[in-house]
């Protein structure tokens, strides 16, 4: 039976001094079992790799080398890294030598025997670890693994070392918009493997250089793990974006009716006018700038009078849920502030409804 070809994926920056290790003991791990090649996409390092790429190239090993010099970034050059890959199996690594090479064979053999469609290379499973993590990199490495917990049961989702089948990414590269290192994570939220499986390793401390991780990627995480959870539960996101927004609405309004009526001695029921128009005109903005951002091409002056009829609607859904929840419930006469509670929760919900389905609705 012919022997399926594996692509490996490095990305690189600075990691020249590695590649030739590296490249010993994928070839010392594959080669009896799978034909195999290497793709390289460095992010134009200008440190020699490719001096060190045409030297394993000289000496027979199967290792190509992209350099890219207009970007920047692992996940993306992973993604470049992919397209040009030509094996029916994918598998991802760092080149710094924390991924250890020797368990190549067995996250490919869960795919050709086991028939998983992704494997990960998991440092939390039995058997596996990171020994040289200090309680910093133990801290950080749980609350990244907690963040990600909603996409995926894995154990380490995190994980930079993972294999796939081809099959589940082809057609797909276009929805694929990673921050930061997480790029596995990406694949498994918007690629959706059905039989993941993970193996334990034990991640090393690198070879040569420096470490990548810093304050700049772990901030890149964090909006990255935002983008995820507005791509696999976007209307739970829009009304979390649409109630925090309307909360700072509820301070501007308050502010507003402070200084016109204080300050400027403008009468009363004048001040809650100026307050609520305020207020409705900033939420306005900011959930056409953030929670319904595709919908910004239509008539913004059409869309500011349908948010406001909606916002004048939900006003009264506010009022006749509260008030007839107070005078038909005797339970609400002592604890009418939860009766407040529901009112506006109420009034809430019927905004966002509106909101996303009418005055932003997309074309």
């Amino acid at each position: 039976m012919k022997k399926k070809l594996v692509s490996i994926v490095v990305p690189t920056y600075k990691e020249a001094e590695n590649i030739h290790e590296l490249i010993k003991r994928i070839d010392k791990a594959l080669k009896t079992k799978y034909t195999y090649e290497v793709v390289i996409v460095d992010d134009n390092s200008n440190d020699g790799i490719d001096k060190k790429v045409e030297l394993l190239q000289k000496e027979k090993y199967n290792v190509n080398l992209k350099i890219r010099t207009n970007e920047r970034g692992l996940s993306s050059a992973v993604i470049a890294g992919l397209k040009v890959s030509k094996g029916e199996i994918f598998l991802v690594m760092d080149a710094d030598l924390s991924h250890p090479p020797e368990k190549i064979p067995e996250m490919i053999d869960q795919i050709t025997l086991n028939d998983a469609d992704f494997v990960i290379g998991s440092r939390f499973v039995k058997g596996g670890g990171a020994a040289h993590f200090n309680w910093f990199r133990r801290l950080n490495a749980w609350v990244s693994k907690l963040l990600a917990r909603p996409f995926s049961r894995a154990t380490d989702p995190m994980a930079g070392l993972f294999a796939f089948s081809k099959y589940i990414i082809d057609g797909k590269y276009d929805l694929l918009n990673p921050l930061g290192f997480k790029i596995g994570l990406e694949i498994i939220v918007k690629c959706s493997p059905k039989n993941l499986q993970e193996i334990p390793i034990q991640f090393q401390e690198r070879l040569h250089g420096e470490s990548k991780l810093c304050l700049k990627e772990q901030l890149f995480y964090v909006l990255h793990i935002m983008r995820l959870y507005e791509y696999k539960y976007q209307s739970l996101a829009e009304l979390i974006k649409f109630s925090i927004i309307g909360g700072i609405g509820t301070i501007i309004n308050l502010l507003a009716v402070f200084i016109t009526f204080d300050f400027l001695n403008i009468s009363y029921m004048i001040s809650l006018v100026i307050g609520f128009v305020i207020a409705l005109t900033a939420n306005f903005a900011l959930n056409r700038k953030f929670t319904f951002a595709n919908a910004q091409e239509r008539h913004v002056f059409k869309q500011y009078l349908a948010f406001s009829a909606t916002c004048i609607l939900g006003f009264c859904v506010n009022w006749i849920v509260a008030v007839y929840l107070f005078k038909t419930i005797p339970f609400f006469h002592k604890y009418y502030l939860l009766t407040t509670l529901i009112g506006i929760v109420c009034g809430l919900l019927f905004n966002f409804i509106g909101s996303k389905f009418f005055v932003f609705r997309k074309k």
